[in-house]
């Protein structure tokens, strides 16, 4: 699979030859793009550095850390990380309330930035 720099130059050089893509194919491009960004905000949920930093338990094993954060707010963790939003300045003000599974927090948390 084509990612990145790579795949933007393929569709340029090539665009009259590919065409429009399905609906189908823009789902299928969307699913897999969601599960790679979904995969990476696991990961960064997942660090030591992040559970000492904003778990209240920080001695929580890190695939707890993430099985409990709520599917409400690890879908928006995923939105922000393909925004490019998801950043340690960001993960400052919301990772505590992600973690503690706050709704009303971590929403308030978002209307504030």
């Amino acid at each position: 699979m084509l990612k990145g720099c790579i795949a933007h130059d393929f569709v340029i050089k090539n665009r009259d030859a590919i065409g429009e893509i399905t609906a189908t194919q823009q789902l299928r491009l969307f699913e897999l793009t969601y599960k790679e960004l979904e995969r990476d905000v696991k990961r960064i949920s997942e660090t030591q550095k992040n559970i000492r930093t904003y778990h209240p338990n920080p001695n929580m094993p890190p695939s707890l850390a993430w099985d409990n954060i709520p599917d409400k707010i690890k879908d928006v963790l995923v939105d922000l990380r393909y925004r490019g939003n998801y950043t340690p300045k960001a993960r400052s003000y919301i990772q505590k309330m992600a973690y503690e599974g706050d709704l009303d927090g971590f929403g308030k948390a978002l209307s504030n930035r």
